[in-house]
């Protein structure tokens, strides 16, 4: 929790400039059982319960149960976001789908949010690359990066409609933290070895809520009085919305709604499971953490860019052309609405016509589309 967060996604104003992401070596995806594990204990270390109680007396965030007492409501949003890792399906986002993830955000149409577009009730996810890197205040030489998000329900937490809380995950930065220790005196190795103590691999870093429903973005941003001033905004990412939002944690949002949306859609994507061992699963069980299979998400691999020959029509076309990729709104009689389905890059024209050349092809896959 490093600084507010929002009802629908709200703006974080203390977000903001293009910095370049940490390098991240992602863990393989038999890792995310351990690192899962290391992130819920962390949520239990008093050093953790400390530090979000400092942050809630500055006033930083809204997502709070407001008990009238911060170390309280530190224990229990803690205690929470412990429950939620330790139920949680695991999901391994690959580089390459991480990228069209990416790339599909700043498109994503406005669009109510619904239960189905949730994967798993609780869920923690990796990112094969980072999705967002921002230079926190007060330190603007520093550099947050993040890769991984966790969520599970919103009501248990705060009042209102149902929703989804959304945790999202830095890479903590041992070599920092040492660093400001060692400014302070404390010798170098002695405060890596301190650092590594108290912090795990990766740091709560901000929250979003997700309210079902939804169609807006609902603004927070704090009075002196501590209480949120909210007001709404429509937002077009088609119309320049997405520069409105990059630097923010709706942006964030955005990806990881994205990536929700392609990961159920065939044709777009697979979702391959990997088995934990046995005894990886055994000591889940007795830990009493879900030892459900972990998910891969990748690109569904094509060889070539797929062709669609144009039907007859008054208008003739004379050459074949390329399609980007990009979301289209599909109606669900189940739901009375629609919902955004994303659209493959494909070459559209007559299936002998010569390819027109210059366009910019929207790459999803570096490895089958040079």
């Amino acid at each position: 929790m490093r600084c507010c967060m929002s009802d629908n996604a709200s703006y974080a104003a203390q977000i903001a400039g293009d910095a370049d992401p940490q390098p991240w070596t992602a863990p393989q995806p038999r890792e995310l059982s351990a690192l899962r594990r290391a992130l819920a204990e962390q949520m239990r270390s008093p050093y953790e319960r400390q530090t979000l109680a400092q942050l809630l007396r500055t006033n930083t965030g809204t997502l709070r149960p407001r008990t009238g007492d911060l170390a309280r409501d530190a224990e229990i949003m803690l205690d929470q976001e412990h429950m939620r890792l330790s139920s949680a399906v695991l999901y391994y986002v690959t580089e390459d789908m991480t990228r069209l993830a990416r790339a599909a955000a700043t498109t994503l149409p406005v669009h109510s949010f619904h239960p189905q577009d949730v994967p798993a009730q609780y869920g923690f996810l990796v990112f094969g690359e980072p999705i967002a890197a921002y230079h926190p205040e007060p330190a603007p030489d520093e550099v947050v990066t993040i890769v991984a998000a966790s969520w599970g329900p919103l009501d248990s937490l705060m009042p209102g409609p149902p929703g989804v809380w959304v945790t999202f995950w830095s890479m903590t930065d041992f070599e920092h933290d040492a660093a400001l220790l060692h400014q302070h005196g404390v010798p170098l190795r002695q405060a890596r070895d301190r650092v590594r103590a108290l912090r795990a691999e990766l740091t709560w870093d901000n929250e979003v809520t997700l309210r079902y429903g939804a169609a807006e973005l609902a603004v927070l941003r704090h009075r002196d009085t501590g209480g949120p001033d909210v007001r709404t905004t429509d937002l077009d990412t088609d119309d320049g919305g997405w520069e409105q939002i990059r630097d923010t944690t709706v942006a964030w949002a955005h990806i990881l709604r994205a990536t929700w949306l392609l990961m159920t859609q065939t044709g777009v994507t697979d979702v391959d499971e990997h088995r934990l061992s046995r005894t990886v699963r055994r000591h889940a069980e007795r830990q009493g953490y879900n030892p459900a299979d972990i998910r891969v998400v990748r690109i569904r691999h094509r060889d070539n860019i797929p062709t669609t020959s144009e039907p007859a029509t008054e208008r003739t076309y004379r050459v074949r052309w390329t399609v980007r990729g990009h979301w289209r709104n599909q109606w669900y009689p189940s739901r009375n609405e629609h919902r955004p389905v994303w659209i493959n890059p494909h070459i559209k024209g007559p299936e002998n016509a010569p390819l027109r050349t210059g366009d910019t092809v929207h790459v999803l896959d570096d490895e089958h589309h040079p």
